[in-house]
């Protein structure tokens, strides 16, 4: 059984997601001169003013009050977000945003924070209870800026991605659309949906519940620009770090047969090589590292499997 709750917000979302897949997919052209994701592992809360005051995650407001919640079910450190609508006049559905909210409450290219790179993918850890057939969690990224002469907000990039049912926290990689190319955005909005369709069970009146934890978004380094996909995903937390950091790989072990770690400076000196690699859970150790930025690859048969960024604070 379902139950559509729309705004006209969320009517205009869907409405781009339909034109923005003509546009070919950002490939590279990062720099080093945009801020990175704020609470991105959700450790730090906040509780809202208002009527109905909500305790929230730093950095974030939910599109609907009582719909996110803090959890200790999560996927690394204290603290995950769990997101779920209830029943209200209809289905007041679990949206969570980053910033705050705007003004125009529910205008989401209001909100977000800022940011001025151009990543090429997105990623995090999530789980996901889903309620009703074919039905799934959304993630939704915007990368927009203020355009002056016309006095609004472009969007500049732009991916909406399905997180379907898992029992277990997954981790998930959303592919970024550029579709100004050459144009740098000013500020980013990040929306999590926990339910596409706002179904529940019929049996149990029960709705979908949406884990969210490790959030990341990888920037490349300046003078660093390196065209072309890898075949596997991977994510390092905590980023930045001192003294050790995890490289979780989304590749099964038998795929990493035989890779070997390299991390090189930003001048491209090779600084540490780990060879035989045999498990996608990688502890890094700074060592006689100094502090700084530094890119990873891992390579396999001659052929780049993964590759990101490291800070050393």
């Amino acid at each position: 059984m379902k139950y559509e709750v729309f705004t006209n917000t969320l009517k205009n979302i869907k409405k781009m997601s339909k034109t923005v897949f003509i546009a070919f997919l950002l490939l590279a052209g990062w720099s080093m001169n945009g801020q990175t994701l704020t609470n991105p592992g959700f450790e730090n809360w906040t509780t809202s003013s208002g009527y109905a005051p909500d305790t929230v995650p730093t950095n974030w407001w939910p599109f609907y009050c009582n719909t996110v919640k803090q959890t200790t079910d999560a996927y690394q450190g204290a603290f995950a977000t769990k997101i779920q609508g209830f029943f209200a006049c209809g289905i007041a559905p679990g949206i969570m945003v980053n910033g705050q909210a705007p003004l125009s409450y529910g205008n989401l290219m209001e909100s977000g924070t800022p940011f001025n790179t151009k990543p090429a993918t997105f990623s995090g850890y999530y789980k996901y209870n889903d309620q009703g057939t074919g039905d799934s969690a959304e993630v939704t990224v915007i990368l927009k800026r203020y355009n002056a002469i016309t006095q609004q907000r472009d969007t500049i990039a732009y991916s909406t991605k399905a997180l379907p049912a898992s029992s277990s926290y997954t981790m998930f990689t959303v592919n970024i659309i550029d579709l100004m190319p050459g144009v740098t955005p000013d500020s980013i909005v990040i929306m999590f949906n926990s339910s596409k369709y706002n179904s529940w069970n019929d049996s149990t009146w029960e709705l979908p519940i949406l884990y969210i934890d490790r959030i990341n978004m990888p920037e490349a380094p300046n003078g660093i620009s390196e065209i072309g996909t890898t075949i596997f995903q991977s994510l390092v937390f905590p980023n930045p770090f001192s003294g050790s950091t995890t490289l979780r790989i989304d590749a099964t072990n038998e795929q990493l047969q035989s890779a070997q770690l390299m991390i090189v400076d930003m001048t491209g000196r090779e600084v540490m090589r780990l060879e035989n690699i045999t498990d996608n859970v990688i502890t890094i150790e700074q060592g006689q590292l100094s502090k700084g930025n530094y890119i990873y690859r891992v390579y396999g048969e001659n052929q780049v499997l993964t590759k990101g960024k490291l800070s050393i604070q």
